[in-house]
């Protein structure tokens, strides 16, 4: 197997030159434009000094100049560390330094945030880096040498040949940054190989060709928006994303392009089902939609299945496996969602606190092989130990934070994360399954659950609603309809009504979940 994206990326250009690879809203990229441009950024990165190893930061939302970024900086053996646009001035003075950046391409701005004004607050005074290659006006650039246009950076540094380098198979390609609610950076150290050939086993489960147009709700810098887009660009097909997500232009989108493959979370796809006039919209050609990220409802997956005619693949993926298992409903119909098999090229266990496989019927931590496992989290030794494991092949595990039910025949069953478990009283409360249940109200078009404090029970349940329309939920309401559901106390203590809920990379971002009631 090749170990290197860019021999099929340089086969497809080809024998497809002008096939569309990428395409954002309107703007396109073509297999040809795609070597031809990565060609220009990635000399005018080496005349830099930019070479194998040394670390390229992306500050950029979903854009064509995303991607060339990204891949110009892997062309030269360097390493491309996306980070989220939305980041301000704090959060980028731990990222910048713990992913010891070099050279930063960054838009002006995205949504609310100026990207340029948290940077510059940092960049020259308190952090130094050699450039900041602005995908913006002169006229918005601080005035300081190390800030340069993209155009003129390609114009005084770029070159039309540009070798690409070849890398061994456990080569880092990429640094993948998240953080929890904490806002503390893991920072994932991608295997150049293990990530080609996940994303290649993954294409090919699902049956991608050359001929398929894929549409992605979650977003480039997140690490599984980004892979799950690769599986189809393996296959010489084309990847469409949206600079941010907006449920009607998704629709016009698939209907406009004939889309045949869709992407989505449970959250995204309760806002599609949730817009006015769904059912105008002509989404016949879509074959499969592909959820990862959330727990999915099986009402949400059965109006897919049943009523729309879509085939389901439902995947537990993070981003250190790239993709671990799946419920299709294909193979799986009549069964959970939540009920999940391993792949060919995946391997489970079930574990209990230490590291011993659980009994049959029992609930322990999701632990998976994959080829594309993170070799380690980048200056993070300790975490690096305890979450990843190394078996006697010299296979690695990592250790999820999923908990699952162990059932016969090799299915396991999820449960919830550990972290989100909400201790209410004397009762243990997933927050997935109360995210689930609200999912499946008439009157809720995105729901968050996450806990508070009390002083009494410990901690209490609080749900963030995205009503549908002008409609208003009530807790009141909530347990009328949680009643025969789930249990008494999984009913949210607390509802706070919200415009919209935060999930910009496709699954809820709880650290931008604002608590802002309607009036």
């Amino acid at each position: 197997m090749s170990k290197n994206f860019f021999d099929y990326y340089s086969k497809y250009a080809q024998e497809t030159p002008d096939k569309v690879l990428l395409r954002i809203d309107e703007n396109t990229l073509t297999y040809s434009e795609f070597m031809e441009k990565t060609a220009l950024f990635g000399s005018a990165l080496k005349k830099l000094g930019i070479g194998e190893n040394d670390k390229v930061g992306l500050v950029m939302p979903n854009s064509i100049e995303w991607f060339i970024a990204f891949w110009s900086a892997v062309r030269i053996g360097a390493q491309p560390v996306p980070m989220d646009p939305q980041s301000g001035s704090l959060e980028l003075s731990r990222l910048i330094p713990a992913t010891t950046v070099k050279v930063i391409f960054a838009f002006e701005k995205y949504k609310a945030n100026s990207i340029l004004g948290a940077v510059s607050a940092l960049v020259p005074e308190k952090i130094s880096l050699t450039k900041v290659i602005c995908f913006a006006d002169e006229n918005a650039l601080p005035k300081d040498d190390c800030y340069i246009t993209a155009d003129k950076f390609v114009a005084e540094y770029g070159e039309k040949e540009c070798e690409i380098f070849q890398p061994e198979y456990l080569h880092t390609m990429s640094l993948a940054c998240t953080s929890g609610s904490t806002g503390t950076p893991k920072i994932l150290s991608v295997p150049s190989g293990g990530f080609l050939s996940t994303q290649k086993d993954m294409g090919d489960y699902l049956g991608f060709t050359s001929d398929d147009v894929m549409m992605l709700g979650m977003t480039l810098y997140h690490q599984g928006g980004f892979g799950m887009g690769q599986q189809m660009a393996l296959k010489g097909g084309t990847m469409m994303y949206q600079p941010q997500f907006n449920p009607v232009e998704f629709l016009e989108t698939v209907q406009k392009y004939k889309v045949n493959v869709i992407q989505l979370t449970s959250t995204l796809a309760k806002v599609l089902l949730s817009t006015p006039d769904f059912d105008k919209y002509d989404l016949s050609s879509v074959r499969a939609c592909y959820f990862a990220g959330e727990v999915l409802p099986k009402e949400i997956a059965d109006i897919f299945v049943e009523k729309l005619g879509i085939r389901v693949i439902n995947v537990i993926g993070s981003s250190e496996t790239c993709t671990m298992v799946v419920w299709d409903s294909a193979r799986d119909a009549g069964t959970d969602p939540s009920d999940f098999r391993k792949l060919s090229f995946t391997d489970v266990r079930v574990i209990d606190a230490q590291h011993n496989d659980v009994a049959e019927g029992e609930i322990g931590e999701l632990c998976v092989y994959t080829d594309g496992v993170i070799t380690d989290y980048f200056g993070n030794p300790e975490l690096s130990a305890e979450k990843i494991l190394t078996d006697d092949q010299g296979r690695r595990w990592f250790c999820t934070g999923d908990l699952v039910n162990k059932l016969p025949n090799g299915i396991v069953r999820f449960a919830g994360r550990s972290k989100r478990i909400i201790k209410r009283g004397g009762n243990l409360v997933h927050a997935e399954e109360v995210e689930a249940c609200l999912l499946t109200h008439p009157k809720i078009a995105a729901a968050a659950v996450t806990d508070e404090p009390h002083p009494v029970i410990g901690q209490q349940i609080v749900a963030y609603i995205q009503p549908k329309g002008d409609e208003k939920v009530t807790r009141g309401e909530l347990a009328r309809y949680f009643d025969g559901k789930l249990s008494a106390y999984k009913v949210p203590d607390k509802v706070v009504l919200v415009e919209e809920i935060p999930k910009d990379i496709g699954k809820i971002q709880f650290k931008y979940l604002r608590k802002k009631e309607y009036k």
